[in-house]
């Protein structure tokens, strides 16, 4: 029960995601929110929560607890690192980014940090986000902004197509620079939240759990915007296409195929792949390469990170999304999560 508007402070816990578990998991939210609320002298409807963790699991209540007071006491401004590392789960390495940003109005600080790693798409699923600004501008232009910005970055994205119960983005604007932003502050404001959150889903994607590779999908020549938005996000959540970028294989029959699965009755017989600049797919068919254009291929499938494009050939509508591929430690990873 958060007024966003009046949001002042975010408590998270790690390990349990306090999801399906009823009443008893609704008193341990509300339990932190009030606790959290106390310590910091503030209303609990001021108190946001996250929880992180295994679906179905409570959270002890009497660690929590101690755990807020602790944090409290804890409180400082070089306390980033303790936080990242408090909201690990898989994730094999901390995600976090700070900008400057000169606007119009004066300079402002925009700073982040989110974990996730498995479970990533595609709704940001499984990932929390904490982002912090002291420029002073209006709760209704700060959440318009955020959702327009997460709909391009953290909805982008893909680690193996897998929504889960926890996802959330918290963005609190303290105005400490004292800088008011006007409307084409908040515009520039705008375009620093969208490199930070790119960033921050980048380094999801390649944490994702097991993964060696990212990998930018443009798809182009669509014939709308939903043409284009349903075949990259077929082709980039695709467990064939992704185990085959794991494996350096240039497989351009998968990806053909991804993308013709969401487009029943449709005829694409102008489509063609490129992957690093190697056409390997022309006019729906495969091409002929070249013994230089083989070995070139061969490098670009061994980087750790691949460039895609697939032209539909069916009209001017385009989308990007970045997505990771899929290998032996996903398997092991999530085969033992809960045991």
């Amino acid at each position: 029960e958060t007024k966003l508007s009046k949001l002042c402070a975010v408590v998270a816990n790690s390990g349990s995601a306090n999801a399906c578990t009823g009443g008893e998991g609704l008193v341990v939210a509300r339990g932190m929110q009030a606790a959290c609320a106390a310590e910091l002298g503030i209303a609990p409807e001021q108190v946001g929560v996250a929880s992180t963790g295994l679906i179905g699991t409570v959270p002890p209540w009497d660690r929590v607890e101690q755990g807020i007071a602790a944090a409290a006491t804890s409180l400082q401004t070089a306390g980033g690192a303790d936080f990242l590392a408090s909201i690990m789960t898989t994730d094999r390495f901390p995600k976090a980014c700070a900008l400057e940003v000169e606007t119009v109005d004066g300079v402002i600080r925009v700073g982040g940090c989110a974990k996730g790693a498995g479970m990533i798409a595609p709704a940001m699923a499984t990932m929390l986000c904490f982002i912090t600004t002291d420029a002073a501008v209006s709760p209704g232009v700060i959440r318009s902004l955020l959702r327009r910005v997460v709909g391009r970055t953290f909805n982008r994205v893909s680690v193996d197509g897998q929504m889960s119960t926890n996802d959330c983005v918290f963005l609190l604007a303290g105005g400490g620079s004292r800088v008011f932003l006007s409307p084409a502050g908040a515009a520039q404001l705008g375009a620093a939240l969208h490199c930070l959150l790119l960033r921050l889903a980048l380094m999801m994607v390649a944490d994702g759990e097991g993964a060696t590779k990212v990998v930018r999908l443009r798809v182009r020549g669509a014939a709308s915007d939903e043409e284009a938005r349903m075949v990259a996000r077929a082709v980039a959540d695709s467990s064939l296409v992704k185990t085959a970028m794991y494996g350096c294989d240039p497989n351009w029959g998968r990806v053909l195929s991804a993308a013709g699965a969401v487009l029943p009755g449709r005829a694409l017989p102008n489509v063609y792949l490129e992957i690093g600049g190697v056409r390997v797919a022309n006019n729906s068919r495969g091409v002929k390469l070249t013994t230089q254009a083989t070995s070139l291929l061969k490098e670009v499938m061994a980087q750790r990170e691949v460039d895609m494009l697939l032209h539909l050939g069916a009209g001017r509508s385009h989308e990007e999304v970045y997505f990771s591929d899929l290998g032996h430690e996903y398997v092991a990873i999530n085969s033992e999560y809960s045991t």
